[in-house]
């Protein structure tokens, strides 16, 4: 995995589980048990949510730890509950967090309703993706970078150009998020990871148990700087034809930020 790519990962991380961490919803719903998805050793559980935007919609899902800086799986922030209103141990059971979903390794404890905190603003790093997920988003877009010498002998600094889009589904979120990442980037610094066993989600969604923190070494933190946000304003769009100007609802409510993330790098 080369060095761009692990910033864009910790930076993806940092942006989602510590500056956003405010937008964090509740819910508790039923459990709608999967057969054609189950098999033994592995029985599969659907949550029937009724929330908007979706929890488990692209670049959501349930909350995987418990405070922002936490690097181990959560314990409080999904409880699951049988059919009797009681408590199922975590130790019972496995969550998928992405398609919120509670896998149990045996048919002899039903789980029937879940309480589970999730990512109320979604978080995604390709354009494409934006469609994909429902408003609010913010698309994380490193647009370029370069390297240069900061002293003699071995040593570079390294600064990329990142741009954020953010969209929301009013005046008002729009702005709040927009503030909310402008005041988690400017004058802050996130750490620089190396993930040699992976990030903290498995490819099946649950959580990665062999997860490691690891900063990189001989480098510096992920530092912020000219960080700069603005509204944008997308033209109406006019229907030939017809009297009607109109603007989809993914374009009305934008706002961008954009800095510079850097850091300094030992050797060459």
């Amino acid at each position: 995995m080369q060095l761009v790519r692990k910033e864009d990962l910790s930076l993806h991380q940092y942006v989602k589980n510590i500056v956003l961490q405010d937008y964090v919803e509740t819910e508790t719903t039923t459990l709608t048990y999967l057969e054609d998805q189950s098999s033994a050793g592995s029985y599969v559980y659907q949550t029937e949510s009724t929330m908007v935007p979706t929890p488990t919609s692209l670049g959501r899902g349930w909350r995987y730890v418990d405070s922002p800086a936490d690097i181990t799986e959560q314990q409080n922030s999904v409880i699951v509950y049988d059919q009797y209103g009681a408590v199922i141990s975590g130790s019972n059971y496995m969550v998928d967090y992405v398609d919120g979903r509670i896998i149990m390794p045996t048919n002899t404890i039903t789980p029937a309703s879940v309480a589970y905190t999730w990512n109320y603003v979604a978080v995604v790093d390709e354009w494409s993706d934006v469609e994909s997920s429902e408003i609010p988003v913010v698309v994380i877009d490193i647009a370029g970078f370069s390297k240069e010498g900061f002293q003699l002998g071995a040593g570079k600094r390294v600064p990329r150009l990142i741009n954020m889009h953010i969209f929301a589904t009013d005046t008002a979120e729009r702005d709040d998020i927009m503030e909310t990442v402008y005041d988690g980037l400017y004058l802050k610094s996130c750490a620089n990871q190396d993930f040699p066993k992976g990030t903290m989600l498995d490819w099946n969604g649950t959580f990665n148990q062999d997860y490691e923190y690891v900063t990189i070494s001989g480098s510096s933190s992920l530092k912020f700087d000219g960080v700069e946000a603005r509204s944008i304003f997308v033209p109406l769009l006019s229907i030939p034809n017809r009297d009607l100007t109109m603007l989809s609802d993914l374009n009305r409510y934008r706002g961008r930020i954009r800095c510079e993330m850097f850091h300094w790098s030992e050797g060459w």
